[in-house]
């Protein structure tokens, strides 16, 4: 079994396989990096937009820390929420984890963390990853409508080569932590990357399948 195949397993297990693996229980993905937001217009209550938008009353009002279903013509409403944000300078794991209303314990486990150490520029999932089981008939195509997603998001988010997806298969229907890289730039070595996200230079060869220190500018690294 390879690596990605290893971990994508490995996270659907700590998930809960219930919970992570096939439609059962699933939500469409809708991968985005801002909340999706909208002005409510006159006439709009809290069910027309659940129907509207295919999420709960529940959901609209935890996303917006509504106290009541009462809603106003002309304010904004978050529809979706973020599936992945970018760090900015002053957060940490426990600042996210409030704003998201999560855990720290959760953030590190969606995104493959061994310690509280994230750096500003970092992707880091702030929902739980969807995950599937490929069922026979399934492809990436079927999969990629199911879950309102494109071809090229799935081969990214499961580093695919090609449209080839087997039975058995674990595939990432949202972004995946394995998906999220940094660029090499030039006067970067190993050495001064792990010292800057607090890694290891073992840890950034392993992840990255290196078997020297070289690396390039313009070269994808994986720090997760």
């Amino acid at each position: 079994m390879k690596k990605h195949q290893k971990a994508i397993l490995a996270l659907a297990i700590t998930l809960g396989l219930s919970g992570a693996l096939g439609f059962s229980s699933y939500e469409p993905a809708f991968a985005s990096s801002t909340d999706e937001v909208i002005t409510i217009q006159k006439g709009d209550t809290l069910y027309s937009l659940s129907k509207k938008y295919d999420v709960t009353i529940d959901e609209l009002k935890k996303m917006n820390e509504l106290t009541s279903s009462k809603i106003i013509a002309g304010e904004k409403l978050i529809i979706k929420e973020a599936t992945d944000i970018v760090v900015k300078k002053g957060d940490t794991l426990y600042s996210l984890a409030k704003t998201h209303a999560t855990t720290v314990k959760k953030l590190k486990e969606w995104n493959l963390l061994n310690n509280n150490n994230i750096y500003t520029g970092q992707k880091l999932l702030v929902k739980a990853p969807v995950i599937t089981e490929v069922k026979k008939g399934d492809t990436l195509y079927s999969l990629a409508k199911k879950s309102n997603n494109s071809v090229e998001q799935l081969k990214a988010w499961n580093n695919l080569t090609s449209d080839t997806i087997k039975i058995g298969q674990q595939l990432y229907l949202s972004p995946s932590p394995e998906s999220f890289t940094i660029t090499v730039k030039k006067g970067d070595t190993l050495y001064s990357l792990s010292k800057k996200y607090g890694t290891t230079v073992a840890a950034l060869k392993e992840l990255n399948e290196l078997s020297s220190n070289t690396i390039y500018s313009g070269q994808k690294l994986r720090l997760n």
